[in-house]
């Protein structure tokens, strides 16, 4: 028998999870949150789901439960990015007066670029201030808001140990359960030659 072309059993893999309902998607939900990607979004997903190699409606939906707690993460991350950033735009922009033309948004959006203009240049310089140092008294400030995202983190990662071995438990009832038709197989086989056998005793 010749083997299956590489191509053809990537394209029949594809269909095959394609084939399969979202669940989410049948019940409204909108994964995604304004400003965010829906092409990201599906294209994380669809890579999860074939990694995981999810296959029937239940492993899909608990691939895209585990997708969910990765994209929280992920956003909980940013959002710690965002604000230590916003904590050094704020602690560098009050070193300017009310009528001078830096402005805070300004800052923070640069800085968040990982970029360092003329404006942040003139304010660390008249601050006898550095980016490494103007970091450090961001994160003091706002290590409670950083902490009670660590915690949203940490919550994320157990919901998501759960959903793992849920996974875990829904992927090989599979396994055992095509090992086990397999087995059944192999029995009736060797039943039939034992059959055969000892039909041909009984006719010599």
């Amino acid at each position: 028998m010749s083997e299956q072309p590489v191509s053809d059993s990537i394209q029949s893999n594809s269909i095959e999870v394609a084939s399969v309902p979202s669940i989410s998607r049948l019940l409204g939900v909108v994964p995604i949150l304004p400003g965010e990607s829906a092409d990201l979004y599906q294209a994380s997903l669809e890579t999860l789901i074939e990694e995981l190699g999810a296959r029937s409606v239940l492993q899909v939906y608990l691939a895209e439960k585990i997708h969910e707690c990765l994209w929280w993460m992920r956003r909980y991350e940013v959002q710690k990015r965002a604000t230590v950033t916003t904590g050094m735009a704020s602690e560098l922009n009050s070193g300017y007066p009310p009528n001078s033309p830096a402005n805070e948004a300004q800052i923070r959006n640069t800085l968040l670029a990982n970029k360092v203009d003329n404006v942040i240049e003139e304010a660390l310089n008249a601050q006898e201030n550095t980016l490494e140092s103007l970091r450090q008294v961001a994160m003091a400030g706002t290590n409670s808001e950083l902490l009670q995202l660590d915690q949203q983190i940490a919550l994320q990662t157990k919901i998501l140990a759960g959903l793992q071995a849920s996974y875990e438990v829904a992927f090989n009832r599979k396994t055992n359960a095509e090992r086990l038709q397999l087995q059944n197989a192999l029995i009736r086989r060797n039943l039939q030659s034992i059959e055969v056998e000892a039909e041909e005793l009984s006719q010599a």
